[in-house]
């Protein structure tokens, strides 16, 4: 994954927000968390998640690998900020 920009609002939020708009995910579903499996607990279908893949590489300016896609938390939002941050990390190192 190669990282080229940066953000404003938090990633994690930016993401979340993201999730809701393309799931349609009331604000007060009570299921929905940032630790949710978003594919297994059907927020997003395979639509979505290429729809997501989408627009992190245009929002976040990534490239996800087929590693990230495999990588097990690409599955919940805490798992796609962490696996953008590592990627931010590595890019502003190296």
């Amino acid at each position: 994954m190669t990282v080229v920009r940066g953000s404003g609002a938090s990633t994690a939020d930016r993401v979340e927000r993201f999730v809701r708009r393309e799931g349609s995910v009331a604000d007060d579903d009570p299921d929905f968390t940032r630790q949710v499996d978003l594919f297994r607990a059907g927020y997003l279908d395979s639509l979505g998640i290429v729809h997501l893949i989408a627009y992190l590489e245009r929002e976040f300016g990534v490239r996800l690998g087929d590693d990230d896609l495999a990588d097990p938390g690409f599955a919940t939002i805490d798992g796609i900020t962490a696996l953008l941050d590592r990627a931010a990390r590595a890019h502003s190192t190296g």
